[in-house]
């Protein structure tokens, strides 16, 4: 009985072994649904703020227009609920006349983009958040009125 191997400590260092990875495992899951629902709040956002845009066009009593982008970029900024850090574009693609103005009136298209920096979990707590991934969320509608 002697020549027998003891392997009680052997499920103790599988088990630390292989728990580091396990941990890395579940947190990258964790981080992969928090990536993808800050981009889904940026897109709902995004979109919410193109509305906003063409909702007000040039016939609305409280018109947007270029160069009178805030209202639009509040409107992201308030749908952004539980982001920070959102950066905003709004863009009026369509130009019109000789001298190239921005078309703001029924048929133009207006874009938003909202943008923000997403730091992974083992990033930020390993690495000092050297490692950061641009979100982005963008529409791009017509508007009607």
């Amino acid at each position: 009985m002697r020549w027998v191997r003891r392997e009680d400590g052997q499920s103790m260092v599988e088990f630390a072994l292989l728990l580091p990875l396990f941990l890395l495992l579940v947190t990258g899951l964790f981080d992969l649904a928090r990536a993808v629902w800050q981009e889904n709040t940026l897109a709902y956002a995004a979109r919410e703020g193109t509305r906003y845009a063409i909702v007000h066009g040039s016939a609305s009593d409280v018109p947007a227009w270029p160069g009178h982008d805030q209202p639009v970029i509040d409107v992201v900024r308030g749908a952004s609920v539980g982001l920070s850090n959102v950066s905003v574009s709004v863009s009026w693609p369509d130009t019109v006349g000789s001298p190239a103005t921005t078309c703001y009136d029924r048929s133009c298209r207006v874009a938003v983009d909202a943008t923000m920096p997403f730091v992974p979990l083992p990033s930020q707590y390993l690495l000092g958040g050297a490692f950061r991934v641009t979100l982005r969320g963008g529409s791009s509608l017509v508007i009607q009125r």
